[in-house]
């Protein structure tokens, strides 16, 4: 049976003689690899390489672009939908694939570092030594990609781990991002949640040193990082170790820590770090040390909204009482401590009677009790919708300095 040699004439085929390993079913992928990769640095041509596939598996062997586009085949077959090569590439899709003349087959990412050669497909059901058969195949694709120098080959930019987390937060994740993604050990497969942590401390230095030593992917911009997470536990390690190595440990406001949801997909991770920098101003605001989607409550109900849609929710709720901050801040205090006069006194050192002067103002303005269920459960809303909209406002801004909760 013929060997890819055979596809050359000349003293490139008179070396490809009788010595070389048989095709078929007793190939052993170390021995094609090392023929196909001689082969090709001989001169022979990617459609050799395919055909000598279709010897060694019996199986009909298309190579395909970064978008799914064929670009040589044994059987002039179709491609397969530009996602689902974006998938394989970034190793979050299942290796079997439908392609788009109908038939069922096994792909294999043809790439090595920052070069891109494309999609490997084998016509068929899925077969562990045809699937090793055909990985025999990409460093000779690779040579050939790299040597033709045509659309076929893709040298993808290096991502750095700031460069990766950057991406994801954009939504931008391409098949060089999401191979650094898995070179940092993020499992796209599996999205994490976004996550930002803020620094209110003095030692900036200390702070940028200390994002640089972590040993977890970091964007930094001034006193905000953000990063990738798969639980809480590692947001609270981060955020201790933050602490430690700025200095600030015993002062767990210097360090504030938020994440968003977990994503199905990749897709979902720009919207997990957008909840996760409203989270972090809301943590900010209540002068929470952490705090995660999980862990926000009636909040989760709240961080899908526009912002019109949360005003108009804070002012059918709370507009009578929106303008007189002394009457905000007692709404607040008097919800936070159940109807205690005398915790709400101490806490805004009021005189007893004159928490409960303003109490029956809040409740003449609003025309309710704030401690009955539906009411407290109202306002509690309200509320939580202006500090998202004051946190929001410090986001946009790009301040620095503490937020404050409307009412404060």
């Amino acid at each position: 049976m013929g060997t890819v040699a055979e596809a050359r004439s000349g003293p490139a085929r008179e070396r490809a003689g009788p010595d070389r390993e048989p095709a078929g079913p007793d190939r052993e992928p170390a021995g094609l690899e090392r023929e196909l990769t001689e082969a090709v640095l001989a001169g022979a041509a990617r459609s050799d390489v395919l055909r000598a596939l279709l010897r060694a598996t019996g199986r009909q062997v298309r190579l395909l672009s970064a978008e799914g586009v064929p670009l040589a085949t044994t059987d002039g077959g179709s491609g397969v939908a530009a996602t689902v090569a974006d998938g394989v590439l970034s190793g979050v899709a299942e290796p079997v694939v439908d392609t788009l003349d109908g038939l069922c087959a096994t792909a294999l990412p043809v790439r090595a570092g920052t070069t891109l050669g494309g999609v490997l497909l084998t016509v068929g059901p899925a077969d562990p030594r045809v699937q090793a058969l055909a990985g025999a195949a990409v460093t000779a694709l690779l040579i050939d990609a790299v040597r033709a120098g045509d659309a076929s080959a893709e040298v993808s930019p290096r991502h750095t781990p700031a460069d990766v987390v950057a991406a994801l937060r954009s939504g931008t994740v391409s098949p060089s991002v999401c191979a650094a993604a898995a070179g940092l050990g993020i499992d796209l497969r599996r999205p994490p949640a976004g996550a930002v942590l803020h620094y209110s401390g003095s030692r900036l230095r200390a702070w940028s040193t200390a994002l640089a030593w972590l040993e977890h992917p970091v964007r930094q911009e001034g006193r905000t990082a953000w990063t990738v997470v798969s639980g809480e536990v590692v947001l609270a390690r981060l955020q201790s170790r933050l602490r430690l190595m700025t200095g600030d440990e015993s002062a767990g406001d210097h360090v504030v820590a938020a994440s968003g949801f977990y994503p199905d997909s990749t897709i979902g991770l720009a919207r997990s770090f957008i909840e996760a920098e409203r989270l972090l101003g809301l943590a900010r605001s209540r002068r929470v040390p952490l705090l995660t989607f999980a862990g926000c409550g009636v909040v989760q109900l709240l961080l899908p909204l526009p912002r019109a849609e949360l005003e108009a929710y804070a002012e059918a709720h709370l507009g009578p009482i929106r303008q007189r901050p002394e009457l905000m801040a007692t709404l607040r205090a008097w919800l936070a401590e159940r109807g205690s006069r005398q915790s709400v006194s101490e806490q805004l050192h009021l005189h007893r009677n004159s928490v409960g002067y303003r109490v029956r103002q809040i409740k003449n303005l609003l025309g309710t009790d704030p401690l009955i269920p539906a009411a407290s459960a109202q306002l509690h809303l309200a509320l939580a919708a202006l500090d998202l909209l004051a946190a929001d406002d410090q986001r946009l801004r790009g301040d620095d300095e503490e937020p404050v909760s409307a009412g404060r």
